[in-house]
């Protein structure tokens, strides 16, 4: 028996369109994910929106609607490594709300070195259930990818 996911009946109202370091972006008043831990880092952002844009793409925005501005470049891991394929916990599937039929989004953060080299973490996906609005950054056991892998070959 799977446990219901925790849902929060204080979710804060979703604005028509917010403005990030990557751009400015239309938001719909249902696209609020709710992240019960926030992030690692800022766990007082409890509540964010996955925007995106033809001008931005295939990278879309993970941006907070509360607590501390923090906004977040991401893209699907399988699109920088093809083959990219993680599982997860039973206790991470529970959290999500979802089972190993369930189909979830993943993304991975891009960060960009002092350089301007752009790398994705593929170690610690963050990864939504859709369906819930429900999301939470994960650390598969015996992962085998790097935490900063280079987005484009030199």
């Amino acid at each position: 028996m799977m446990t219901e996911a925790p849902t929060n009946s204080t979710a804060p109202t979703v604005p028509a369109e917010i403005e990030t370091r990557f751009g400015r972006f239309a938001v719909g008043a249902n696209d609020a994910i709710e992240f019960p831990l926030g992030l690692p880092g800022f766990e007082h952002c409890r509540h964010f929106v996955l925007v995106q844009s033809p001008d931005i793409a295939p990278f879309q925005v993970l941006h907070a609607i509360e607590g501390p501005g923090a906004s977040f470049l991401v893209i699907d891991p399988r699109l920088v490594l093809p083959q990219y394929r993680s599982v997860l916990s039973q206790t991470d599937l529970m959290r999500l709300g979802a089972d190993e039929h369930s189909v979830l989004l993943w993304l991975a953060i891009v960060t960009l070195d002092q350089d301007e080299r752009a790398f994705v973490n593929l170690r610690a996906p963050i990864v939504v259930n859709p369906e819930r609005m429900l999301g939470y950054q994960v650390m598969p056991h015996n992962s085998l990818y790097p935490l900063r892998h280079p987005l484009a070959s030199e």
